[in-house]
């Protein structure tokens, strides 16, 4: 009997949860540490991600790495969530469409440290151009990082007459787990996730790829996502706006 793939999906999420079970019993703690997602479980997988490497690994296909969002959605988000850490760890400070640096010391990560490095260089410039000047390459940018974390390997994404470059996880099981724990966090209105969580599920929700990730409990999460933001940083609520309506933009200029 043939399978819908949203059956299969289903029942590979029920097969992870009962595989880190003793994890779920244990109360999978995720502890608030800015700019940063933390986890525990029994396969002593990496401890903690960037907001920016937890969206990627989401926005792609968790064993062959292909996008799950088209180029613009893809770059907007990854973009986002890269000024998302800054955000986060109260570095910036975003309001009236502008990006304030209020902590400029140098931050311990390559990739942040240049993105606050430009912003100190050119303050002059609003949100939606450094989103638009940072999608250049902010999903390269952050495949890079995931690679010298050995989290994710480069290979050839053989396709017709050509071969283009592509990023896979090492471990498509963990990969997988990004989605299914953000899931479980929004999806019966219960959940407490932290403001990385809140933020990474605004620019998924942004990004246009909510439902995938939610698929029947999308309605139920929205609500509770929505509870969540009333209650988050303004610079978190602007900086999810403005990647959905660039986002947007695009959508709307591609149909002409």
């Amino acid at each position: 009997m043939a399978t819908s793939r949203g059956g299969s999906l289903r029942r590979s999420e029920a097969d992870l949860l009962q595989r880190f079970k003793p994890a779920q019993q244990a109360a999978v703690r995720f502890a608030e540490v800015p700019s940063m997602v933390w986890v525990n479980d029994v396969r002593g997988w990496p401890p903690r991600l960037w907001l920016a490497d937890d969206f990627w690994l989401i926005a792609h296909h968790d064993s062959t790495g292909r996008p799950r969002l088209g180029p613009v959605a893809l770059q907007l988000g990854a973009a986002g969530a890269l000024l998302g850490e800054l955000v986060l760890s109260k570095r910036i400070v975003v309001a009236g469409g502008q990006v304030r640096v209020v902590a400029p010391a140098v931050p311990s990560d390559a990739v942040a440290c240049r993105i606050v490095d430009q912003l100190l260089t050119e303050p002059e410039h609003e949100l939606r151009t450094w989103l638009r000047h940072l999608s250049h390459d902010a999903d390269r940018t952050v495949a890079a990082r995931l690679v010298r974390a050995g989290l994710v390997v480069k290979g050839g994404d053989r396709r017709l007459f050509r071969t283009a470059a592509a990023y896979r996880p090492v471990d498509s099981s963990y990969a997988f787990w990004r989605s299914v724990r953000l899931k479980h966090l929004l999806a019966d209105g219960r959940g407490q996730p932290d403001w990385s969580d809140v933020l990474l599920a605004g620019l998924i929700h942004a990004a246009g790829l909510f439902r995938a990730v939610l698929w029947e409990d999308a309605p139920a999460a929205t609500v509770h996502l929505r509870s969540c933001l009333a209650r988050a940083d303004p610079s978190v609520r602007e900086l999810i706006a403005q990647v959905g309506t660039l986002v947007g933009d695009a959508v709307l200029a591609a149909r002409g």
